[in-house]
């Protein structure tokens, strides 16, 4: 029964255990679905309510009586335990009691045999709750052993709950596998502000909303500290300057008298040197203890406010007693904190928690491991830990970066991956100018200009989008003469953007034939200084542009080329590009064993471990693949959400969203799309991409009906294409080309130039039949994926087109629109891949449809 309001309130005031009161119905709640598990695991440090919540429950219980087993030190010895265990028994059972008596603590696998026999035959099979409080007293291995290999043999309809400050240390992953444990932590126990405010408005203690919310915010919702709160506040004109502090001093002093002054002074400084860092891995405290066992041993035995828990293999401090730790810092001299703060950066960096590392480091100065850092980090920093570093490279002291070696060159990557390159270009100019000025027999000097000039190159690699001008390659050359004579290749990234090598963005005649000269060059003395460094890349880029103009048959010895040069010199950034055209040109001429060769050969670059973006790009060409064969269904899930906010066209976030776009294409996404399209017309782009969407967005257009404006996008389409002869854009839409151009063809008044209609509307034509064949072909080496799933209306429709009625009697006996049947008609089309009704059926007959 609930207790009146008035018993609640005094009860509160004086500091009852009843200040539980606010939390019970949430947490009898919790605890009656948790009774539901074999195993129910309630950990928190002390003040948490543990003990009260779960009594609270056990008296609500509508089942028989609980069993209630109150451990202490004693029982670590196992016949201690035992009696206590058989004699807790007897309130529920004495026929198991005295039989537990008889076989005696199971310290052997024969009367381990015995005492699961016995709950077996014994033990009622219904619901009942037993509970251990305070099992974290409990250390004696065999009694520990007893509980782990037991509490897998609890009969059903028991639920066994451990009531413990800490993890119990035993192995319960095979009951967390088969739900049959619940665990019950401190965020479960703690106050929720909702209750919080419950509780003050029982005592009559009226607060605002922001002082509820400072009381959460301080205290965590841990019932202790706001039960003092309470007692204080009638006392005191308000909460901030006189019951927070209030709180905080007596919590202190709590901890100083029970906890600080009664450790080891090594222990002491442990715990200050915690409070430095963030993360509590038992890993990391492990490295910190140098291993020292007993140090740990005496570290776990301080469970009131800190905990093991092994489900995440980490310490939980209770933030009271950190903000008290902090307090003890003063104790660590400047060389305890350098080294706290330089394993936990080590850790930090060698778990992928990139930006933690970062400010460890640099809280110690130690940019040499700052820099150390990014050599794991592929070419596009990203753009968070770019964003953060940039920061601490620019409140850096100056005299660093003439000591630190490759600390400029990290500063100038940096704001390259951000996007202001007005802020990178004048960095690399600083940088040039006061390294220059070094005397010129300076190793440090040259390395780092070898470097600087190499990321310059980068630079104005991306840059020819903006200013058109292709001079990257005397920057590379720079590089080179800076070369030192012993070479880390770790310091060199090859980042080859983007689904294309060709990074010019003008439509000017002869702009993508400019960048390849200026890429050849490049290639030529990078290859050579560096043993095969970017071999192929600009083979690669002659197939492309090839391609690109559609004469796929010169292309693919320019491909084949690559593959060869790039896998001789493991250059597996430009082995994929080559096998995404080795793709794109088997499914235009309807080689669908080369399309799945290519991916073959694409899938075994994922055992490449040195090839950083290996997974990235393999899901792309995967997409790729199923985009060309119509199957919108299996693009990978990461490329079918919203389009990623705005980054440069050369990183890895446009390529995605260009097969986003490519997957809202296929199914019929046209807003995002089309949002999509008109902000990539604000911005720098690749000449090839740009070309891309604007084909697809002339077709998307068509689709919505708006002939007049799709028109337009197609005119200038063909605008931006035409001054290098580049038509597979278009091709590749296939059939929704087709009809587009075939309707400008029938336009007396078309802008666009009649010959390149009639050659992209044929072409295009082509293209279809050949997808439909690819798709075809696809279907018969996957048999157990040919199920083909329709809407009951699209059944119906079926049905009547193998039955030979007309669009206009389909639409008349089912009493449709023509206009909804033909949108029906194409949906099936597109399902099957189909070209036109003939095709349609033909693919409907061998996939058994009909």
């Amino acid at each position: 029964m609930r207790q009146p309001r008035q018993e609640a309130q005094n009860q509160a005031a004086y500091g009852g255990g009843d200040i539980f009161y606010f939390e019970r119905t949430r947490l009898n709640d919790l605890f009656r679905e948790a009774s539901k598990r074999p195993l129910v695991m309630v950990c928190a440090g002390a003040g948490y309510g543990k003990t009260s919540a779960v009594h609270d429950f056990t008296l609500e219980y509508q089942e028989p009586v609980p069993v209630w087993i109150q451990l202490s030190g004693r029982d670590n010895s196992s016949t201690r335990f035992w009696e206590n265990y058989a004699n807790s028994m007897t309130q529920v059972n004495q026929s198991f009691a005295r039989a537990m008596n008889k076989i005696s603590f199971p310290d052997t696998p024969d009367k381990m045999n015995q005492y699961i026999s016995l709950l077996n035959t014994i033990v009622d099979q219904q619901r009942r709750i037993f509970v251990m409080d305070d099992f974290h007293v409990i250390e004696d291995p065999s009694v520990l052993r007893f509980i782990e290999y037991s509490s897998t043999y609890i009969p059903v309809g028991t639920s066994l709950f451990l009531v413990s400050r800490s993890t119990p240390p035993f192995n319960t992953v095979g009951l967390i596998s088969k739900d049959r444990q619940y665990i019950v932590n401190e965020n479960d126990l703690c106050f929720t502000e909702n209750e919080l405010a419950q509780f003050f408005n029982v005592l009559n203690i009226p607060l605002r909303q922001d002082v509820l919310r400072e009381i959460m915010q301080d205290t965590g919702g841990w019932a202790f500290a706001i039960n003092l709160i309470a007692r204080s506040y009638q006392k005191a004109p308000g909460y901030g300057g006189y019951v927070r502090n209030a709180m905080k001093t007596n919590v202190f002093q709590l901890i100083e008298t029970e906890i600080w002054d009664g450790i080891s002074e090594t222990l002491q400084f442990f715990l200050a040197s915690l409070s430095l860092i963030n993360h509590l891995s038992v890993d990391l405290i492990s490295l910190l203890a140098n291993g020292d066992e007993d140090l740990i041993d005496e570290l776990e035995k301080q469970n009131t406010y800190v905990r093991r828990d092994s489900y995440i293999n980490a310490y939980i401090i209770h933030p009271l007693f950190r903000e008290f730790l902090c307090k003890k810092q003063a104790l660590l001299s400047d060389k305890q904190k350098q080294t706290t703060y330089k394993i936990a950066g080590s850790w930090c960096m060698n778990n992928g928690f990139k930006i933690d590392a970062l400010s460890y480091f640099e809280t110690i100065g130690d940019y040499t491991a700052i820099v150390s850092l990014f050599y794991d980090l592929p070419a596009q920093i990203p753009h968070d830990v770019a964003k953060y570093t940039a920061t601490i490279f620019d409140r850096a002291p100056a005299e660093v970066f003439d000591s630190v070696y490759l600390l400029a060159v990290m500063h100038f990557r940096v704001y390259i991956c951000l996007g202001p390159w007005q802020k990178a270009a004048e960095l690399a100019e600083y940088y040039e100018v006061k390294f220059l000025a070094m005397p010129e027999g300076n190793d440090f000097r040259n390395r780092t200009l070898c470097a600087l000039y190499y990321s310059w190159g980068f630079l104005r690699r991306m840059m020819c989008q903006i200013d058109d001008c292709f001079d990257f390659d005397i920057y590379f050359e720079k590089s080179m003469r800076f070369l030192p004579k012993q070479v880390d290749m770790n310091k060199f990234a090859n980042h080859c953007p983007g689904f294309w090598i060709n990074a010019a963005g003008s439509s000017r005649k002869d702009a993508p034939v400019e960048y390849i000269g200026a890429l050849s060059r490049t290639v030529a003395v990078v290859s050579k200084s560096l043993n095969g460094f970017m071999s192929g890349e600009d083979e690669l880029a002659r197939g492309e542009l090839l391609f690109y103009r559609g004469n796929t048959s010169a292309a693919k010895p320019y491909i084949a080329r690559t593959l060869e040069l790039a896998r001789e010199n493991k250059q597996f950034e430009i082995v994929h590009r080559a096998l995404l055209y080795t793709l794109r040109i088997a499914a235009a001429e309807g080689n669908f064993a080369t399309m799945e060769q290519a991916m073959k050969e694409t899938e075994a670059q994922l055992d490449e471990g040195e090839y950083a973006h290996r997974f990235i790009n393999h899901d792309l060409s995967l997409s790729l693949y199923y985009y060309l064969l119509g199957l919108a269904e299996k693009i990978p899930e990461q490329f079918k959400q919203d389009f990623s906010p705005y980054s440069h066209a050369a990183f890895i976030e446009n390529s995605g969203n260009q097969m986003k776009a490519r997957f809202c294409f296929l199914t019929r996404q046209y807003p995002p799309l089309l949002s999509y399209i008109r902000e990539m017309k604000q911005r720098e782009s690749y000449l090839f991409g740009r070309l891309e969407m604007l084909a697809m967005e002339s077709c998307v257009l068509y689709r919505m009906k708006d002939k007049t404006k799709a028109f337009e996008v197609l005119s200038e389409a063909y605008e931006t294409a035409s001054p290098n002869g580049l038509v597979i854009p278009f091709i590749e839409l296939g059939k929704d080309m087709r009809t587009l151009t075939g309707a400008a063809l029938k336009e007396p008044d078309s802008d666009i130039y009649r010959a390149w209609l009639e050659e992209i509307n044929r072409k295009s034509t082509t293209y279809a039949k050949y997808q439909s064949n690819n798709l075809m072909e696809y279907r018969k080496a996957n048999p157990l994926e040919d199920t083909v799933v329709f809407s009951q209306r699209q059944e119906e429709i079926l049905a009547d087109l193998s039955h030979g009625l007309s669009r206009a009697d389909i639409a008349s006996s089912r009493n449709l629109s023509e206009n909804t049947v033909k949108m029906i008609i194409t949906e099936l089309y597109d399902k099957l891949g189909a070209e036109n009704r003939a095709d349609f059926l033909r693919i409907a007959v061998k996939l058994k449809v009909i």
